[in-house]
């Protein structure tokens, strides 16, 4: 009886976008959606993505992953190995459980995934570039996140393998 590991060689940018994938796939994102928001993390343009639910108009929970390029661009290390603990293929364990608890609770509480992204502050900056570019990651320019349905407990973490991708878990059901 033989056992297999295998391990993916990457650069860390591609390791960004996967886990932004592998979190939007298992939450229940639509392919087309997770594919535009993966291009905008891929070229630099976004500076954090969210998961959330509505109830009544009101948002109650919420995942969000915040991209720190600067740390991301001082890191020495580009190149990226997937062969560590809890990995499974090139999905952090964070993102994995995050996305999939996502759906759950969308599950249990009969609500429709949804999602935003907050671009980079050089693009939101510049009117003209903001509203070309939201169409290009699936969203509409000018449109904002509901208010909470209460103040949210909110559990913040930090990708072990990726410090530079931070990670909040905000409930206000």
């Amino acid at each position: 009886m033989s056992t297999f590991t295998y391990s993916y060689a990457y650069t860390r940018s591609q390791a960004l976008v996967d886990q932004v994938e592998v979190l939007f796939s298992e939450a229940g994102i639509p392919p087309d959606s997770t594919v535009k928001v993966c291009h905008g993390v891929q070229e630099k343009w976004l500076a954090a993505v969210g998961l959330y639910l509505l109830k009544n108009g009101q948002r109650v929970y919420e995942i969000e992953a915040v991209i720190n390029w600067s740390a991301h661009s001082e890191n020495p290390t580009l190149d990226f190995s997937t062969d560590l603990p809890g990995w499974e293929g090139k999905a952090s364990p964070e993102a994995a459980i995050l996305g999939a608890r996502f759906a759950a609770k969308a599950g249990s509480e009969g609500l429709t995934p949804r999602y935003w992204v907050r671009f980079i502050s050089a693009i939101r900056n510049d009117p003209a570039r903001h509203q070309r570019l939201c169409p290009e990651v699936g969203v509409s320019f000018g449109s904002s996140v509901p208010g909470w349905a209460k103040s949210p407990t909110e559990v913040k973490l930090s990708l072990q393998d990726l410090s530079e991708v931070g990670m909040a878990e905000r409930s206000a059901l």
